[in-house]
C-alpha cells in the first residue's frame, strides 16, 4: 500500500520533505481542481474508502484530507 506521502508526492508534485498539514491549494501550484480530484480518486483506490461530494468540497488543506481519512479508520 502506498503511503499518504507518496500519493501526495505523485499527484500534487510536493517533495516529501515539504508535506505539511497546513498546505492548501494556494501553496501548491499543482493543486488545481483536476489534480485534486485525481488525488482524491487515488486515495479512495489505495485506501478502499469513498468520499462523498460534501467531504471532497469541504477539504481545504492536506490536514483536512488527513483528518477525513482518519475518520474513515485509516491510520496515517
Amino acid at each position: 500500500m502506498k503511503s499518504f506521502e507518496i500519493i501526495v508526492t505523485e499527484q500534487l508534485k510536493i517533495p516529501a520533505a515539504d508535506i505539511r498539514p497546513e498546505l492548501t491549494p494556494k501553496d501548491v501550484p499543482e493543486w488545481d481542481s483536476m489534480n485534486y480530484l485525481l488525488f482524491i480518486a487515488d486515495l479512495e483506490k489505495e485506501y478502499g474508502v469513498v468520499f462523498d461530494m460534501q467531504e471532497v468540497l469541504s477539504m481545504q488543506s492536506l490536514g483536512d484530507v488527513m483528518g477525513a481519512l482518519r475518520k474513515k479508520g485509516i491510520e496515517l
